[in-house]
């Protein structure tokens, strides 16, 4: 799967962002394709979850600051994230590079919380704060 334009929700920092952590969910799975070793492979999920967490935190600031309303549930959505990166990296280190395991995490995460949940926030800031929101042009 490659990054497309469906995948934004219209704030662009937010959006480079989403952009980097889907090329470091990609870089896991080609790893698991070729087989890299564990020290690899363990790179790679270090340096995706220290980006996340980076993300996170960028977006948590920005939801305190537009106060968005649903802000609480965002942060204790953004917590299991962090739980399910944790157990992704136990499960493969014990069961072994598993690509079924990094697509299940894609989904789960990516796709479901980028596409619906973060949208529902760029919908609030798309009304209450249109100078926020990327500028498509013509």
């Amino acid at each position: 799967m490659k990054w497309n334009s469906t995948f934004a929700i219209g704030i662009e920092a937010i959006d480079k962002q989403h952009q980097e952590i889907f090329e470091r969910l990609l870089a896991i799975e080609n790893s698991i394709t070729k087989r890299d070793s564990w020290h690899i492979l363990h790179c790679f999920l270090t340096r995706l979850a220290d980006y996340v967490k980076f993300h996170l935190a960028v977006e948590e600031a920005l939801l305190e600051i537009i106060r968005y309303p649903d802000r609480a549930r965002h942060r204790d959505m953004h917590e299991r994230l962090i739980e399910q990166i944790t157990e992704l990296e136990d499960q493969l280190r014990k069961q072994g590079p598993a690509e079924g395991l990094v697509v299940g995490f894609f989904e789960s995460w990516f796709v479901r919380h980028v596409l619906s949940t973060d949208r529902e926030y760029a919908a609030y800031v798309k009304k209450e704060f249109p100078a926020l929101v990327a500028r498509r042009s013509a």
